[in-house]
């Protein structure tokens, strides 16, 4: 941020209010795009940023030359939510250092918030004041956002459920479901579109590229997998041009978080014409995929499983667990059981594989508390996959899932061991349901589970879980979900699916017209083969932070060789908690991703 408007945030009135002020496009020697305003508004309403820390909101307006088609004058806005050390320099650019994450699939900046605070807290507690930024991406801009405020306002979650789910009217307003026609627009938000919104976002905080070997980029689960393509990327086209060179733009280095960074995992950057020929025939079928993905199929609004649908009922779960975290969920009276969510739900959330038939023992065929509820639907001793964090346990008898996997099935003599030689605890051999359709059942907390013992959690022996295992504050989690307290939200409705399918084009084969500019790539199986280059494609010359959770399966890709050596294994984590894990921790240590990024970011500052 430029010291001018450091200055007339700290000291007018108007810009904390909203105001948008005009930025002076600043003397680049090569002149890509650039934020022309910027609105700053704080951020209040969330204990986690305690009496030392400060959030706000800001958004950059930034029409995309990657945006062609017809779009709402909402898309041309970016935006970030920045944490800093109140005792730290107003500008950000005077920062020890600056961290710029990227969130996961179907998430959003509110997915961060309980790092953000962390590391910022552990920086300023050796002395060094660091920036934690949690990005937004473009796509954002499709949501309606008008039920959730009044519902806040309200103090009431029913006003949204009446909202989303029932059509009620609020000040004129009516929700219109989005079907994947009406977002066509959303095809072109790419690899590119997205790349080019962290540069710009990176110079506007730094905008000397002598000051970017304090500028970090990271990122969660997808966020993480974006890190690599970042440092590759050649932002001019011109290769010489170092300036925009993605790895100096991250000039401190990477920190991916359950995801890890590559540039070339093949290895094609060394076989010469064979590389070529590669992106070419790979261009022709990508060429194919994004004619599909701008008339139709751009993101996941389909009549069967819409994503922002799900989402409204993750929100409106966490809504009611913030608000009444004690009171019986009522959800199953407020959201209709149809095709946009039940498969959803099924395919999650069933306890045996008949109910992916009978949609049977769904959380909305139990007696559960607003807080379990929330539980059930993200709990790693429930949910099914990978959204998962440790977040407590039932408060009532359970009775153990046969699907995906039955409860200790890792006890079966010779196939157990077996099957679990690889770390696939992701959920599966470990997950319960409540026992009794009408008792009610509340949530333990995670700091209110038993310790850990000789005998568990082994799969079919033991407690359902233990402290170890359980690391993230529930009530914590619902408020950083619950998006009717911040101007952002937790997930990305409408991710657009042409971001993941250019991820994996540019990362294997279709490396043409825009995505050409993937140029410092390095290592890969095949200049392993014909160059002794290293097998793994991490980006080259550059520190990086790879954090996994420890029970995660992203893990598994230590068995292709695809992990640097120095990758940090988090015991106990699943996917969620290694950006969501609570502050103090059940063994009495500091939060380990937390310090992990602080300690990272501030050796040799």
């Amino acid at each position: 941020m430029r010291p001018v408007f450091a200055a007339v945030i700290c000291c007018t009135a108007t810009i904390l209010a909203g105001t948008a002020l005009p930025l002076a496009a600043h003397a680049d020697p090569v002149r890509l795009g650039v934020p022309d305003q910027e609105i700053v508004t704080p951020i209040t309403g969330d204990p986690g940023l305690g009496d030392d820390v400060e959030a706000s909101y800001v958004r950059l307006h930034y029409p995309s030359p990657y945006s062609t088609m017809a779009h709402p004058e909402a898309c041309d806005w970016i935006g970030y939510v920045r944490y800093r050390s109140k005792q730290g320099p107003a500008n950000s650019a005077d920062a020890d250092a600056v961290l710029t994450v990227q969130p996961g699939t179907y998430s959003s900046a509110a997915n961060l918030d309980t790092q953000g605070p962390q590391v910022v807290r552990k920086a300023a507690e050796k002395g060094k004041h660091v920036e934690y930024i949690s990005l937004v991406r473009r796509s954002t801009c499709a949501e309606d956002r008008t039920g959730w405020e009044a519902a806040q306002r309200a103090n009431d979650y029913h006003v949204a459920a009446d909202y989303y789910f029932h059509g009620a009217q609020i000040d004129g307003h009516t929700y219109q479901y989005k079907t994947p026609e009406d977002l066509n627009y959303l095809g072109e938000y790419g690899l590119s579109l997205t790349l080019d919104d962290w540069r710009a976002v990176i110079e506007h905080l730094l905008p000397d590229p002598a000051q970017r070997t304090k500028s970090f980029c990271g990122g969660h689960s997808l966020g993480g997998f974006l890190t690599g393509p970042m440092m590759a990327w050649n932002f001019t086209g011109d290769a010489s041009n170092l300036d925009y060179a993605g790895f100096n733009l991250c000039g401190g280095g990477t920190i991916p978080e359950d995801g890890f960074a590559m540039t070339d995992p093949a290895g094609f950057s060394g076989t010469g014409v064979l590389d070529q020929v590669m992106s070419a025939a790979g261009g022709a079928i990508k060429n194919a995929v994004n004619f599909l993905v701008q008339n139709g199929l751009g993101v996941a609004q389909l009549p069967v499983i819409s994503a922002s649908e799900v989402m409204n009922t993750y929100y409106l779960a966490a809504m009611a667990a913030d608000q009444r975290p004690d009171d019986e969920s009522d959800l199953k009276n407020l959201v209709p059981r149809d095709l946009r969510t039940e498969p959803w739900m099924r395919a999650m959330y069933g306890k045996d594989y008949l109910d992916l038939f009978t949609g049977a023992n769904l959380p909305d065929d139990f007696r559960l508390t607003n807080t379990a509820h929330l539980g059930m639907f993200f709990d790693q001793n429930s949910a099914e996959y990978v959204m998962q964090a440790g977040l407590g346990f039932y408060d009532c008898p359970v009775a153990g899932k046969t699907y995906p996997i039955p409860n200790g099935l890792a006890s079966v003599p010779i196939l157990g061991p077996t099957l679990f030689v690889i770390p696939l605890r992701v959920g599966y051999g470990q997950n319960y349901v409540p026992a009794d359709h009408s008792q009610l059942c509340g949530w333990k907390n995670y700091d209110q589970v038993p310790p850990s013992s000789i005998d568990g959690p082994v799969l079919g022996h033991g407690p359902a879980t233990d402290q170890d295992h359980e690391v993230t504050d529930i009530r914590q989690f619902a408020h950083a979900m619950n998006p009717g307290w911040q101007p952002v939200g937790y997930f990305e409705e409408y991710t657009p699916l042409r971001l993941i399918t250019d991820t994996v084009f540019a990362l294997g084969v279709g490396r043409d017209g825009d995505l050409a500019k993937l140029t410092y790539r390095n290592g890969g199986i095949l200049n392993f083969l014909l160059h002794g280059d290293t097998w793994q494609s991490t980006p080259a010359g550059k520190r990086n932070l790879t954090l996994l959770s420890g029970d995660s399966p992203v893990q598994n890709a230590g068995l292709a060789g695809l992990l640097p050596y120095n990758a940090k294994y988090i015991p106990g984590y699943r996917h969620y908690d290694v950006v969501t894990a609570a502050e103090k921790q059940n063994n009495g240590m500091p939060e380990l991703a937390s310090s992990y990024i602080a300690n990272f970011m501030i050796q040799g500052t």
